[in-house]
């Protein structure tokens, strides 16, 4: 297992003094910490830093080995717009006036922000902003989540720490691929199961996979939604819960189980393809009535509503023990980029708020109004999914993200991409998405801005402002700027955006009732690999 023993560091030596950059994982969804080392200009290494996350001192193969984006000369490092076919530098004044024309000459849903799951927490904050208060359009969004569902936004609230590991004695693991995606915790799992004793049992679609050596029990299916369905009407349908424990707890209860036991049984098993009865009863069985037991799972192989029938699972053999001696049962579901629950908590869908509050809810638009000093926010929700898919978007705006290079339909994003008007693109290189932008806006790294990540089960964790930005205006101020440029008051210090979105949390102090959640489809519908980010995908393809 590597650890911070094994800085992984150019073999060329230096006579300048060597600085330590402390930075955080931006690969893995963990939230491990780390430390850059950079010396003469070079970045000539990078090792695991212990902290509140990194108790172990551990470090992905991804981090260790894919360092070397920092040192690219291709970095772009000014404002670039097309002209007669050409990308031409331009000043930062006539690049963000184009961007602020453009935004006022369209109306207001017109214009669509989308904001990546590689960006800091303070970054997202300020495009869900720049987008509703500054172009007054609920249009933003995340190509990484696109068009996949709410229920990947529930996770982190229902999840387990990645140190509840430690003390798992049984382990489920719902799909193939997790020890590939999730290295170190691939290695954690399999230290429990040899020093700790935990078992493991796995669950995969494929029917050969490479954690095959380090599960104890193994079954192939065709469907993890299915399947799920399938275990949930199970054991709903026997005697495994106390169900006047269930109805204390969870105010819908009956209104869900009444629903559950309206499917019919045979046609979710088939659908689960499992290969018999047996094999879904005695996984229902031992996950309700083994103690110390934690689901694990990735949101790769997972469809949002998939999501939601593993909270459902996890809440009801939770809630409904029969011996409370057993308990704690519960999940960690993996994202698959490092600040994908930034993306979620600090308002980058257009379905909520920050603060994963329903955008709708009451009294919710009048808070931003209040702490923006806006009049006039949007209240009308619409799908900019659905408007980029029926070219019904003339502008658009993304940070930190690939489409086009990310795409597993690369004709369906041309044929977006052909229908709008104007397309800007701010990110660290010219991406295969960048290429076709009428404008480039150069972006910052994070310890250029300093900032704040939420990792995979809502721990946060801040970086401070570390060196010099490249770009002579840094991605903060960028935003800033244009949030001013269209009447919005806006500022670019970390600290001061920070305290503004927390002012939009949720108070923790306030305790909602569990629900359980009805779901009738499979949603799978991932659109992009690698998180869609530049970075993840030039790592995982040299590897």
């Amino acid at each position: 297992m590597p650890t911070n023993d094994d800085k992984n560091t150019d073999p060329e030596t230096h006579t300048q003094p060597e600085e330590i950059i402390q930075s955080i994982d931006n690969y893995g969804s963990e939230g491990f910490e780390i430390n850059l080392h950079h010396q003469a200009e070079t970045f000539t290494g990078v090792g695991a830093r212990n902290g509140l996350l990194n108790k172990l001192g551990l470090i992905s193969p991804k981090v260790s080995q894919g360092f070397d984006y920092l040192n690219d000369p291709s970095r772009v490092v000014r404002p670039l717009l097309r002209r007669n076919g050409h990308l031409e530098e331009v000043s930062w004044e006539e690049a963000l006036q184009k961007i602020t024309e453009r935004i006022s000459a369209v109306s207001p849903d017109e214009n669509a922000f989308y904001a990546g799951a590689r960006l800091t927490c303070e970054e997202i904050y300020m495009i869900q902003k720049l987008a509703r208060a500054g172009a007054h359009t609920n249009n933003v969004n995340c190509f990484h989540y696109m068009g996949r569902g709410i229920g990947y936004g529930h996770n982190a609230s229902h999840s387990a720490s990645l140190s509840a590991i430690d003390s798992a004695n049984n382990i489920f693991i719902i799909g193939s691929t997790l020890h590939e995606d999730h290295p170190l915790v691939g290695q954690l799992i399999a230290k429990r199961r040899s020093k700790g004793g935990a078992s493991v049992q796995l669950v995969a679609t494929a029917p050969i996979f490479s954690n095959n050596k380090n599960a104890d029990h193994r079954f192939t299916i065709t469907s993890y939604y299915w399947f799920l369905r399938a275990v949930n009407y199970f054991i709903l349908s026997g005697a495994m819960l106390d169900e006047d424990r269930l109805r204390e707890k969870i105010e819908n209860f009956d209104t869900y189980k009444g629903a559950v036991m309206e499917q019919d049984f045979d046609a979710l098993f088939a659908k689960a393809g499992i290969c018999c009865i047996d094999r879904l009863a005695a996984f229902a069985k031992s996950f309700c009535s083994q103690a110390d037991a934690l689901l694990i799972c990735s949101e790769k192989e997972l469809s949002s509503n998939s999501c939601l029938e593993i909270a459902n699972l996890t809440l009801l053999a939770t809630a409904g023990a029969t011996d409370v001696s057993l308990l704690p049962r519960r999940y960690l579901a993996l994202k698959e980029k490092n600040n994908a629950q930034g993306v979620i908590e600090m308002g980058g869908c257009h379905k909520v708020a920050p603060g994963f509050r329903p955008y709708d809810a009451p009294g919710v638009v009048e808070q931003l109004g209040q702490i923006w000093k806006v009049k006039n926010l949007p209240h009308e929700i619409l799908s900019p999914y659905k408007l980029l898919d029926q070219g019904l978007l003339k502008n658009i705006f993304i940070f930190g993200e690939d489409p086009v290079g990310c795409a597993i339909d690369k004709s369906r994003v041309y044929q977006w991409l052909g229908k709008i008007e104007f397309l800007v693109v701010q990110d660290y290189f010219i991406t295969d998405t960048a290429a076709r932008a009428d404008l480039v806006l150069p972006a910052s790294l994070p310890f250029e801005i300093g900032g704040t990540y939420i990792n995979t089960h809502g721990v946060r964790q801040s970086i401070g402002v570390q060196t010099e930005s490249a770009p002579s205006k840094n991605s903060l101020q960028q935003l800033a700027s244009l949030l001013n440029k269209l009447g919005a008051n806006a500022t670019d210090n970390q600290h001061q955006i920070m305290e503004e979105a927390n002012q939009l949390m949720p108070d923790t102090q306030q305790q909602h009732p569990p629900v359980l959640h009805l779901t009738h489809r499979d949603n799978m519908n991932r659109m992009f690999d690698f998180g869609c980010d530049i970075l993840h995908k030039r790592i995982e393809e040299a590897g």
